[in-house]
């Protein structure tokens, strides 16, 4: 019998449970589920006679070697800093490891060692990353094997809420973890437009965002996503003149978060002391300049450079910024401040159903023509259990971790889902479940290149 470890039973783990035990009497697996939380792990096993639920603790050391040693296989949906810890317990146990995260360094430098064991630490094998990846390598492979050459490659996706459950002036809900929204793309965005490197600052990554329109969908908007750079040599497209990758946010997100950026409410390097004893309305009053008899609420919209009646301003009342209610959090951050805020207004609710958005265009030459290749998707949750946001994260690591156990990857080492031998049964598989990319090939003009 084979043993399976799943490490976390957060938001993103309950399709992976329900397919891990779906296939577990076929295949002889028993899996077990560790968390912080046993009765979440418990409730997502629902009774299965081929689950178990365990107490695990990833800052414990002992617990985890007490768990990981026998399992052959072991899942890690731990927060991104702590799957290295367990794989190097895993790698002395010789466990088989999968994560949804991006591989860290810690991760990449047990290759030779995992190699040498006949190991697979297959990482990045989520949604961003993950599908992105496979679609990508998938729309690459493709377009080389018929003698194109690659111009640019654009990579865009974002977990978003769906229409139906769209009911708030942002366009946006918590579907995944939260403080990341909170904090994401402060460390800035690089990417390569036209053979020319882009370094985009924090406190400009947000003010000018590309406009997406997928067919059938409508109008999104896009801002770069951390570090493109590396994408090159992954992809093996070193030359390529274009190489971006970008989150999406429905239309207004930008302009609004950008706004909270400026006021500096979204820093996560400092704390303010006695937090507790103001308001919202007094704490966002610190940030902005001396009112000189106007209103808070005219300070801000000068501030801004926008009108009161403005859509942004009635973005950030909406929040309740302006209000007088206590801020509860003890000497927070700006940070943390905000997402206790945020937490109530942009409550994902049990009757709510997320999406997530996938797009993919890449350009390229042949035969002297210029031709477009458009890749897109878009899936929603099936309820508030299993959400777009656990389909799209879950599902690719529970086919590659059953892909391992039946010897169907047959590559050693630290790797990402890139080749064709892990990318195509996952991305036929997810098609077959519902999740599956629609493609469009143009011939286009050069004039209407959208990059060179």
């Amino acid at each position: 019998m084979k043993q399976i470890l799943i490490l976390g039973a957060g938001r993103s783990a309950s399709d992976l449970i329900s397919y891990m035990l779906q296939h577990a009497e076929e295949n002889d697996w028993q899996v077990t589920v560790g968390d912080i939380s046993v009765d979440t792990a418990e409730m997502k096993i629902g009774g299965h006679p081929r689950g178990k639920a365990v107490y695990f603790d990833c800052y414990d050391e002992h617990i985890m070697r007490r768990h990981i040693n026998g399992a052959d296989i072991v899942i890690s949906l731990l927060p991104p800093g702590m799957h290295a810890a367990a794989a190097k317990i895993a790698l002395e146990y010789n466990a088989h490891v999968v994560t949804a995260s991006y591989a860290s360094k810690e991760m990449r430098e047990m290759d030779a060692e995992a190699k040498r064991r006949g190991l697979t630490f297959l990482n990045e094998l989520g949604a961003d990353p993950g599908i992105d990846h496979m679609n990508g390598m998938r729309s690459i492979d493709k377009i080389l094997s018929k003698g194109g050459d690659l111009r640019s490659f654009t990579s865009f996706c974002g977990s978003l809420i769906a229409p139906e459950s769209n009911d708030n002036p942002w366009g946006y809900k918590f579907t995944w973890s939260p403080m990341n929204v909170i904090t994401a793309g402060d460390g800035g965005a690089r990417y390569y437009k036209n053979n020319k490197l882009r370094c985009i600052p924090y406190h400009r990554l947000f003010a000018d965002p590309q406009i997406v329109h997928l067919p059938g969908f409508g109008k999104f908007e896009a801002y770069a996503n951390r570090d493109s750079i590396p994408y090159r040599k992954k992809y093996q497209l070193d030359d390529i003149p274009t190489m971006i990758r970008a989150t999406l946010r429905l239309p207004g997100f930008c302009e609004g978060w950008n706004a909270l950026i400026q006021i500096g409410l979204t820093a996560n390097n400092y704390r303010i002391d006695g937090s507790e004893k103001l308001t919202h309305r007094e704490w966002v009053s610190s940030y902005l300049p001396e009112q000189g008899g106007r209103t808070l609420e005219e300070t801000l919209a000068q501030f801004l450079q926008t009108d009161q009646s403005s859509e942004l301003m009635q973005r950030i009342l909406w929040t309740g910024l302006l209000s007088d209610r206590p801020i509860t959090r003890e000497n927070g951050t700006p940070a943390e401040i905000l997402l206790d805020l945020l937490l109530d207004k942009w409550q994902f609710k049990s009757g709510d159903t997320d999406m997530l958005v996938f797009y993919d265009r890449q350009e390229y030459q042949l035969d002297g023509e210029l031709y477009e290749h458009i890749s897109y998707m878009v899936t929603k949750g099936k309820d508030h259990l299993h959400t777009a946001i656990s389909r799209t994260v879950g599902l690719p690591a529970a086919i590659g971790a059953r892909l391992i156990l039946q010897g169907k990857i047959k590559t050693r080492g630290v790797i990402l889902p890139l080749d064709k031998e892990v990318y195509d049964p996952i991305l036929n598989e997810l098609e077959e479940l519902g999740i599956g990319y629609s493609v469009i090939e143009n011939r286009i003009a050069k004039s209407q290149m959208m990059y060179s």
